[in-house]
């Protein structure tokens, strides 16, 4: 059984993550170069909010007994689960990614890329908990 619990208090830290990602909003690219303190702030805000995202797909696809081989996998069977629509999946695939890069940089992070995460998908964060939220009540 899902430890909703757990579950909600992860949703509660990946809201408060998200606050403070919404301060930097309106932030462009050329202004993520420049400033590697609001570079490096939206880097590991992003990072956090996406392994919280992460560690609740987990968590849930344990709980039913099913293991995954990679975290783009996570999101992959949730949308299986019916745990999260097919669709979004699709539309936050690249969350599992984006996370490996953060993490291990693989490779220079494109600031148009994050600030176009900022600026227009936070908004996915949410929609995904809601997903959740909906799915362990």
């Amino acid at each position: 059984m899902v430890k909703k619990d757990l579950v909600l208090q992860k949703l509660k830290d990946l809201d408060r993550y998200l606050g403070q990602l919404r301060k930097h909003k309106g932030a462009n690219a050329r202004e993520l170069e420049e400033d590697l303190e609001k570079l490096w702030i939206i880097e590991r805000g992003l990072q956090i909010c996406i392994q919280i995202v992460l560690d609740i797909g987990n968590h849930i696809l344990a709980e039913k007994g099913l293991s995954v081989d990679s975290y783009k996998d996570i999101l992959q069977e949730l949308g299986k689960q019916n745990i999260i629509p097919q669709e979004f999946v699709q539309k936050i695939s690249g969350m599992a990614g984006l996370r490996n890069i953060l993490v291990h940089e693989y490779a220079k992070v494109d600031a148009v890329l994050l600030a176009g995460i900022l600026n227009e998908g936070l908004d996915d964060f949410k929609q995904f908990a809601e997903y959740v939220i909906a799915a362990i009540d």
